[in-house]
């Protein structure tokens, strides 16, 4: 939390009410004064580099632990944050679970990438557990940044730039920190999110089965998981058929899997779910070892699975696979494993091999 002398030294605060500068529950600086501020920072044409971060499925937390809950992670984020930005620039709310870091002078690309990358391993605000009661909240974060005047010539275009880098953040999977490099992400247009992705993602996989409805079961399961993998930039996914032989869009995956494999994939879903994904890949590594032996001898770092089950009988599980970055799953993950459970019962029912 930040105090009036740490402020003060900053000509744009020496004249403001300090009363009115800090976010109420954060102590972070309000959104207002913090934009101003770069605004402030590019009138006078002094270069700085901006970030927003934003806590990865924080609605998540408010549902499950109630708001009071959300209030304490909020505000132990943001005193972590000021905390590990210390004098290298300040940190203010941009609003619900966003908040705003401008860090001072020229940086280049090397320079912003170990910064962060040291905010993201060094467990001081994000990858760690935050604590309410007995409750255990593990966060994590998506951050994009851009600088000034490198990458935009005013504040709207500095904005627009952070905006393409924090919406490429989301579509990677979240828990990652993406700088603004202009040939990748200058064509990016985040007004145009499609809000009905998975709607998009359906009609897709609709007309797949109708133009290879005359074709095997596994031909049409492999044609869907190749679509899927790339319409979500997954590096696999993999359909476990009940007789053991897997169908999967990675060519060098393994044909065949062990019954302690199966056995272990089935007990982390619960009756009623039919839908796992671990919140903590790590913790379920140390506390299940073949969960460990499993991952690495696949090389994933976090992974998402279903299974089709109908009157007491496995048909198979589908599994989500990513090897680049943990990624964060969201509710339409799981609304589209659920949805090719579905599919690929009603194939395996009325298709042959």
């Amino acid at each position: 939390m930040y105090r009036a002398s740490d402020l003060k030294k900053y000509e744009y605060f020496k004249n403001i009410d300090y009363n009115f500068v800090l976010d109420s529950l954060t102590g972070t600086i309000a959104r207002t004064y913090i934009l101003d501020f770069a605004k402030d920072l590019i009138k006078k044409n002094e270069e700085f580099t901006m970030a927003i971060f934003d806590i990865d499925n924080f609605k998540m937390i408010n549902d499950t632990y109630g708001h009071k809950c959300g209030d304490v992670c909020l505000e132990e984020v943001g005193n972590n944050l000021v905390s590990y930005i210390n004098d290298d620039g300040l940190v203010g709310r941009f609003g619900g679970d966003e908040f705003i870091i401008i860090l001072f002078g020229k940086r280049n690309y090397d320079e912003v990438r170990a910064y962060l990358f040291d905010l993201f391993n060094g467990e001081q605000v994000i990858k760690r557990n935050y604590y309410y009661g007995d409750k255990e909240i593990f966060i994590t974060a998506t951050v994009g940044c851009a600088s000034y005047p490198k990458d935009a010539r005013n504040y709207d275009e500095l904005f627009l730039t952070i905006d393409k880098t924090l919406y490429r953040g989301k579509t990677k999977g979240r828990n990652c920190f993406i700088i603004y490099v202009e040939e990748k992400h200058k064509n990016i247009n985040v007004y145009n999110k499609d809000s009905s992705r998975l709607s998009y993602i359906f009609g897709g996989i609709r007309n797949i089965y109708i133009e290879n409805f005359k074709k095997s079961s596994d031909v049409i399961i492999k044609k869907i998981i190749e679509y899927c993998a790339k319409e979500l930039g997954l590096c696999e996914i993999a359909f476990i058929k009940n007789d053991r032989t897997v169908i999967s869009t990675n060519p060098n995956s393994k044909h065949e899997i062990k019954d302690e494999c199966i056995d272990l994939l089935d007990s982390f879903i619960i009756e009623d779910e039919e839908v796992y994904i671990p919140s903590d890949v790590c913790l379920l590594r140390n506390r299940v070892p073949q969960v460990s032996k499993f991952l690495d001898e696949k090389r994933i770092i976090t992974f998402a699975e279903s299974r089709i089950k109908y009157n007491k009988k496995i048909y198979g599980f589908t599994l989500f696979f990513e090897n680049q970055i943990e990624r964060i799953w969201q509710d339409s993950h799981k609304s589209l494993l659920m949805y090719l459970d579905n599919l690929f019962y009603i194939i395996l029912k009325t298709k042959k091999s």
